[in-house]
């Protein structure tokens, strides 16, 4: 039981408490939430349309951009779902070591929507993914650790058919020993 003024003897200590606890807790979690953060892609390095860049161990270019619509020749033969276009970005990655497998990137590939007055819409690389695409797939979908001379793939984006229309389209490539950068290509 507590005694008759225990509160008031112990107000400067229940003060501090009341203070020092939420603090705290707000500066551990906010240290634990900049150490998740940065494993994330959040800080892009831009790259213009037909640039080459020098990024993790590897040179990494946009080749070309094609996009189907889902009435399109293209779009029926990957079966497309209607109201959707295909997006096929064809990027050449040079090797810059001829190292073991460990000194080889790999990537993750995103599809973004950048600027314009809506909230951001991004895509992961389709191979693999939720749509199934019909039809004859690319050699290669994503980026390599075997191979060691110059190479290209092709990332697959099923995207609603209008992206693109508000704004501009980037593609998003990033190598985990380089995050939180990221390589951000703008699409012609």
């Amino acid at each position: 039981m507590l005694r008759p003024g225990w509160f008031r003897q112990n107000r400067a200590a229940l003060l501090a408490v009341a203070v020092l606890l939420p603090a705290t807790l707000g500066i551990m979690f906010a240290y634990q939430w900049l150490g998740y953060f940065e494993q994330w892609p959040s800080r892009p390095v831009d790259v213009a349309a037909g640039d080459t860049v020098q990024y993790g161990r590897s040179e990494w270019q946009i080749e070309s951009t094609d996009r189907y619509a889902a009435d399109s020749v293209g779009g029926v033969e990957r079966d497309l779902p209607a109201g959707t276009d295909l997006i096929v970005v064809t990027v050449r990655v040079v090797p810059s070591s001829t190292g073991s497998d460990e000194d080889h990137d790999l990537c993750a590939v995103r599809l973004e929507e950048t600027g314009g007055g809506n909230l951001p819409r991004s895509w992961a690389n389709a191979s693999g993914g939720a749509v199934p695409l019909a039809g004859t797939a690319p050699e290669r979908t994503s980026c390599s650790r075997e191979l060691r001379t110059p190479y290209t793939f092709d990332a697959q984006f099923v995207v609603p058919a209008d992206t693109g229309d508000w704004a501009a389209l980037t593609l998003g490539i990033s190598v985990n020993e380089e995050l939180p950068e990221y390589a951000r290509f703008t699409l012609d």
